[in-house]
Parts: structure tokens; C-alpha cells; sequence
């Protein structure tokens, strides 16, 4: 419904019985109950309008140094509950997992045919639907057998990666670009067999539509607000035009591949036609890969983010690359198996994630009942955050935290699998990013194909250590300026690097 001269009119008749039930729904929801502190909210509003809109990570991670590690805001009759210390995030993500492990079902989202009912992160409950998917995607993308079985697909795409950029020697190239690129072909390739876009071409347009996914998951105002349901006419166009994006992106490629199930060859399948082969219709399939395809996004934006932290701190680049190339034996190629055994590598990448976590909350939880957290009353149906930004900045757990330092990882026994509660990049509990062991895979080869094939310098002769490292607040959480850089590749690789593949 769209803003009129009529609908102002009504505006005053539709808000005075809203006011009357707001008052009672946030006066009783919050009566006699020990919420976690957090600052004062206004009547029927209440801290709506304090909200950062352009920097809510830090925003809140500062309220969490005057309230406390867990915090509750009101966002009209709904209750927000953050939590920004290691101890309050293994309260919600272990202890009281299963109670915190809704989704919130936005209006976004349940405008979607049965997206709620074919997503894995977004699925609003941990029901038999979204294990059989979480399973199956497990079973034929993520499972070390998976993931052994397409190292092939990865190595070629970081080969292709290597020459396109070989082309590019002395010029400066947009690297979080090509490296999305790359990131995004390696993923459709493991899932339905072929590329969806060249190394050259503008990938602007492909991760607005997937970062156009991440708003299924908060709330509107029309959710927060349920009188603004009648004014809500951005809702219908943007589940429209996610309809109209998802079948450009699938549409061809899922129509083709049905079109050939009578001559399906099993040794050569894929996830498209497990999907397929369990009866999922269209609709299904593109909100399943989708979902899947945000994971480039947040991959390529990491390894922006750790080649930026690399460049700005030359004494680490050199340390990094003296270990890979101590590694690799003359007329071999960089393995992802080797990689895992190099422990200053390791210990950059997760310093990288620590500083930038691919999103700077976990995906909001819902309460599925009524908690205490910390001694404090989560109700039911609170939206339940973690600000991992917060965590990985958080001085009483970490010396120096806006220091680039690998070297705190150096003989501590600290992983990315969600046990860590200091370290939580992929999140954690039954939630957890189930494409942990692909997208390391990833970032791992990528990070050091680049840092051992080429010298980095930056455009204009600009000192590396004065480069801005501001971010600016998305999902991924993204440098506010992107990375430019100039590549000049190495002479005398020891690493044997086949020529490319002609396309077919």
C-alpha cells in the first residue's frame, strides 16, 4: 500500500488503538521481569530511535562497556538482547542453545514461497526440513570427503585466478573483485558444474543479489511496528524482485539440467541434482543455492580484509612469505593439504577474522521460550545477537586488539570450529556455519597464491602504512574504500603453474 493524501488521513484513526496496545504489550512483557540492563527506553518507541544505523557494531559494542557484556534494548513492544563477551556468547550459543536457536521470521522472508521451509541459515526452526537439508548439503559440499573430492575444481579456479592477474602485471586491479569471482565460480562449479561469471566482467550486480538476502533475516520497520503493516509497500517489491533476481541467476541452468535427468549419470552428480532427485521444485532450489551463494561474499570480503592487513604490515608479509615459500618444493604447486601445516599462516588468518569477522553479529536468534541468561530474563520471542566485532575487540580478553598481531595465536590451542568462545567468526551451538572446512579451503590457497606469485605495492606510491582501514557497516562487514592494488608477479617461482585452460 502506498503513501497517499487517503492513507494520512487514516494514519491518526489506525495509530490511537496501536498506541493503546503497544502500552499493554510492552508493560506487560516487561513487568517483574530481571532484564539485562541496558539504556533507558522511551514509551511505545523505545530505543528505535537511538539506533546507529551506520555503525550499530560499534555502537553497541560501547553500550556493552557501560552496561555490561549483555545487554537488552526495546525496539517498540520487541525485546533486542546482545551479548559481547566470550562468557555471555557460550551462554546463549551452549547453554542455552536449543531455547535460542529460532530464526526470526521476518515479512520479507515469509513473502518468499517456502524459503523459510528451503534454507539452511535462515530456517526459522531446527526442524526435519532443514536437517535434511543441512545434512545433504553437508553430505555432497562440506563433508571431508566433498571437500577432498572438489580440491580439483579449487585449484583450477586459483590457477585461472593466477593468469588473469599475471595479465594484469604492474596495473592496478580492484582485488576483492576478481577474487569474488573466482570465490563464486569455485562454489557453482561444486554445485551444479559451471562457471556463472568471467574473472572480467562487473560482479556488482551478482552480490547486490546476494547481499539483498541478508534482510530476510532482521526485521523491518513493519515487523517491529505491526501498524505499519498497512504501509508497507516495500515488502511485496522486494520479495518480487528476489523472485525475478534468484530465476535470472538459476532459472537457465536448473531448466537444463532437468531437461537432461533422462541420461542422469550418477558418477557425475552433482548437489543440482541430488536437489532435483528429492522432488524440490524450482522455487526451492533457487532459494537453497541462493543462501549457499551469500558464502562468496563473505569469503572474498576476509581475504580483502587480510591482504589490506598484510599490506599495511609489511614485517608480517615478509614472515608469511619466507614460511610458504620454506614450504614448497621446486616444480610443485601450492596445496591446500600442506597449508594447514604452516602455523604462522594459520595464525594470520585467524587474526584477520578476529579484527573482521565476515559479519560483525551472528545471525539473530530468536527465543523459542523463556530464559535466564547470566541470571537475567530473555522472554520469549526476543531477538538474541552476538556482536562477535565486539568480542574480537574486547581488551580483557585480548592484549594490544587493534593491533595486527599473528603472533598471539603462536602455540595457543584457539580454532575457528565454534568452541572458542573469544573467537567466533563462523558462530557457533546447533547454528554454526556448516561451511567452515570449504570457505578456510578457500581463503587459504587464495591468500597464498597471492602472497607467493606476486609483490604487492599500492596505487600512487602510497605508504602501505598509511592506508585507511576504516569499514563501512554491511553484511559482510566491508572496508569503507575498496582495495586497490597493483601486482607485479615474481620472477624465479619455484611453483609450476599450468597454462590455462581454453575455454569451451
Amino acid at each position: 500500500m502506498e503513501l497517499n493524501d487517503d492513507n494520512y488521513l487514516l494514519f491518526p484513526i489506525l495509530l490511537s488503538p496501536s498506541i493503546l496496545i503497544f502500552i499493554f504489550v510492552w508493560y506487560k512483557a516487561s513487568k517483574g521481569l530481571k532484564l539485562p540492563p541496558g539504556p533507558p527506553a522511551w514509551p511505545i518507541i523505545g530505543n528505535t530511535l537511538d539506533l546507529d544505523a551506520q555503525k550499530p557494531h560499534t555502537w553497541l559494542a560501547n553500550l556493552a562497556k557501560c552496561y555490561g557484556p549483555l545487554i537488552s534494548l526495546r525496539l517498540g513492544p520487541k525485546f533486542l538482547v546482545v551479548a559481547s563477551s566470550p562468557a555471555t556468547a557460550r551462554e546463549i550459543l551452549k547453554t542455552h542453545d536449543k531455547d535460542l536457536s529460532g530464526r526470526y521470521k521476518s515479512r520479507l522472508s515469509t513473502a518468499i514461497p517456502d524459503f523459510k521451509s528451503s534454507v539452511i541459515v535462515l530456517s526459522a526452526d531446527c526442524n526435519e526440513r532443514w536437517r535434511f537439508l543441512r545434512s545433504n548439503a553437508h553430505l555432497e559440499l562440506f563433508s571431508a570427503r566433498a571437500i577432498e573430492s572438489h580440491s580439483k575444481i579449487r585449484a583450477e579456479k586459483a590457477e585461472e585466478m593466477l593468469h588473469f592477474l599475471f595479465e594484469k602485471d604492474n596495473e592496478v586491479v580492484a582485488i576483492a573483485d576478481i577474487l569474488y569471482a573466482t570465490i563464486v565460480n569455485s562454489l557453482t562449479n561444486t554445485m551444479l558444474s559451471e562457471d556463472i561469471i568471467g574473472l572480467e566482467e562487473n560482479v556488482d550486480d551478482l552480490r547486490k543479489f546476494s547481499r539483498s538476502l541478508i534482510e530476510f533475516a532482521v526485521p523491518g520497520m513493519a515487523d517491529i511496528f505491526s501498524v505499519m503493516e498497512v504501509f508497507d509497500s516495500g515488502t511485496k517489491r522486494k520479495a518480487k524482485e528476489y523472485k525475478e533476481k534468484s530465476r535470472a541467476v538459476w532459472g537457465n541452468i536448473v531448466r537444463d539440467r532437468r531437461g537432461r535427468q533422462k541420461d542422469f549419470d550418477a558418477t557425475r552428480m552433482d548437489f543440482l541434482d541430488v536437489l532435483i532427485r528429492n522432488s524440490f521444485d524450482d522455487c526451492q532450489i533457487f532459494n537453497v543455492f541462493s543462501e549457499l551463494f551469500v558464502t562468496s561474499d563473505s569469503i572474498s570480503t576476509t581475504l580483502e580484509w587480510a591482504v589490506a592487513e598484510l599490506t599495511r604490515n609489511q614485517e608480517a608479509f615478509t614472515k608469511l612469505r619466507d614460511e610458504i615459500t620454506k614450504s614448497i618444493e621446486e616444480g610443485t604447486t601450492i596445496t591446500e593439504n600442506h597449508l594447514t601445516k604452516l602455523p604462522y599462516f594459520q595464525a594470520c588468518i585467524k587474526e584477520t577474522l578476529r579484527l573482521h569477522p565476515p559479519s560483525p553479529f551472528l545471525v539473530p536468534h530468536c527465543a523459542l521460550q523463556s530464559c535466564k541468561v547470566m541470571n537475567y530474563e530473555v522472554p520469549k520471542n526476543s531477538l538474541v545477537v552476538v556482536n562477535i566485532y565486539a568480542i574480537g575487540r574486547d581488551p580483557n580478553t585480548w592484549e594490544d586488539p587493534l593491533s595486527f598481531k599473528p603472533e598471539r595465536f603462536l602455540g595457543k590451542n584457539i580454532d575457528l570450529k565454534g568452541t572458542h568462545y573469544e573467537l567466533l567468526p563462523f558462530g557457533g551451538g546447533r547454528r554454526i556455519c556448516i561451511g567452515i572446512p570449504l570457505a578456510l579451503k578457500q581463503i587459504q590457497l587464495l591468500l597464498a597464491s597471492l602472497v607467493y606469485a606476486f609483490d604487492w605495492s599500492l596505487p600512487d606510491g602510497m605508504d602501505p602504512t598509511k592506508l585507511d582501514m576504516s569499514d563501512k557497516f554491511s553484511i559482510p562487514l566491508g572496508r569503507a574504500k575498496p582495495l586497490l592494488l597493483i601486482l607485479k608477479k615474481r620472477k624465479h617461482l619455484k611453483i609450476h603453474i599450468p597454462p590455462p585452460r581454453p575455454k569451451i
